[in-house]
């Protein structure tokens, strides 16, 4: 069973990882929101709805969704609160039903109860390396990036501070309410330090050329990205490969899916196009409708489909269009707001395939001298190309799915 709660960036690489497992002849059984039902019927996984609506709707709808030391909070108190006990018992359900294994992000704590209360094999998957605690360089507290200089004893101790000033506090009296309901002993590790983690096996979705320490725990594998590629079938909005086929490669902006409150970013956008004199292509839910030939703008378009075709790309930092990118072999600009989008962007800009401005930071000034930088030396879109080629998006799967048969044998 996998499991997963949260925006389509967090529930996609379970879908990804489902259809794989499925391939190989495994029954797969996905909890999460309903609005991701359609979703996971379409890719052929049997669903479980756990979770209102009504809470996904107001956590995209709250001003401190992605704010950076905020946001935390208020997916904690809006949506992942709320299913903790519902998605105990929908996993007890499964147990009994005979689930082999759980499969689920750190931050599902539930499944992490259910595991250590029936004794089901957990998995625990990492779409993001900032899920990982390290103390060693590279590393970023929220919007903060630690400098290289900083001793790991240091760090740590900056870590203990997190832990005792803003997580424990947010999370640690509900925890304790379900692991007694459940009949297991009081806590007495940190949540989000230790317990979270499975002490059965841990595999990042993302490869070790992405992000690695030293540090992490001997039982954490690298499997890679997982792609979940269901919208290819249904190819390009028609007007969007019209305007591709219409001049020169453009920008792409895209500032998340579940990005509620973007007006200015796409203000900054079309701005930044007319000052560079490029094209560009405005993509969101929240996307404005543009009267302009040298602009385009759709609520959603297939990455796979439309990167591949692009100058650069402008976006939020969320990892599957990290992933997306680096695949298309295009140079990304990268504009964080929260969660492990500054810590994508440093990685990116480590490898050498990227730039970064943070959200808060983002007008036409901004904006255009950091995309002009990036189009102006020929290197960024070179390396980008070059890293493209260790996208081996297959094999990533295979060794994902791996993983997951390796608890369940």
């Amino acid at each position: 069973g996998g499991f997963s709660f949260g925006c389509a960036g967090d529930v996609h690489p379970l879908l990804a990882l489902g259809q794989a497992l499925q391939r190989g002849g495994h029954e797969v059984v996905l909890l999460s929101l309903p609005v991701f039902e359609a979703q996971a019927v379409a890719a052929g996984l049997r669903f479980v709805p756990v979770g209102r609506t009504e809470d996904y709707e107001q956590t995209l709808a709250h001003p401190k969704l992605w704010h950076a030391v905020d946001g935390l909070g208020v997916m904690w108190r809006y949506l992942l609160r709320p299913v903790m006990h519902p998605a105990y018992e929908a996993l007890t359900r499964l147990v009994h039903e005979g689930v082999d294994a759980l499969v689920a992000p750190p931050f599902v704590l539930a499944a992490r109860v259910a595991s250590e209360r029936w004794g089901t094999p957990l998995l625990s998957v990492y779409t993001a390396a900032t899920m990982l605690r390290s103390t060693r360089w590279p590393v970023t507290l929220a919007a903060w990036r630690v400098p290289a200089g900083v001793p790991s004893w240091a760090v740590a101790g900056l870590w203990r501070v997190l832990d005792r000033v803003k997580l424990e506090p947010l999370v640690r009296q509900d925890v304790a309410l379900l692991r007694g309901l459940a009949g297991l002993p009081p806590l007495e590790v940190s949540v989000f330090g230790d317990w979270m983690h499975s002490p059965d096996a841990g595999l990042a979705l993302f490869p070790d050329w992405f992000a690695r320490a030293g540090d992490w725990p001997a039982r954490v594998r690298h499997a890679g990205f997982m792609l979940y590629e269901n919208d290819v079938a249904e190819g390009l909005p028609a007007h969007v490969d019209t305007f591709l086929h219409q001049g020169d490669a453009p920008l792409v902006f895209m500032p998340g899916t579940a990005q509620r409150f973007a007006a200015c970013f796409y203000e900054a956008a079309m701005a930044t196009c007319k000052v560079l004199g490029r094209r560009g292509i405005l993509l969101g839910p929240m996307a404005p409708t543009i009267d302009d030939e040298h602009m385009c703008s759709a609520p959603y378009a297939p990455f796979s489909l439309l990167l591949g075709r692009a100058l650069a790309v402008v976006h939020h930092g969320g990892v599957g269009t990290c992933a997306q990118a680096l695949r298309a072999g295009v140079p990304q600009v990268v504009v964080p707001s929260a969660y492990d989008q500054f810590d994508n962007a440093m990685r990116l800009e480590h490898l050498g395939v990227g730039l970064s401005l943070p959200m808060d930071r983002v007008n036409v000034q901004t904006l255009s001298a950091v995309l002009g930088r990036l189009l102006a030396q020929p290197a960024w879109g070179q390396r980008a190309r070059s890293v493209s080629l260790q996208m081996d998006v297959a094999g990533f799967h295979d060794q994902a799915c791996l993983a997951v048969e390796a608890l369940s044998a």
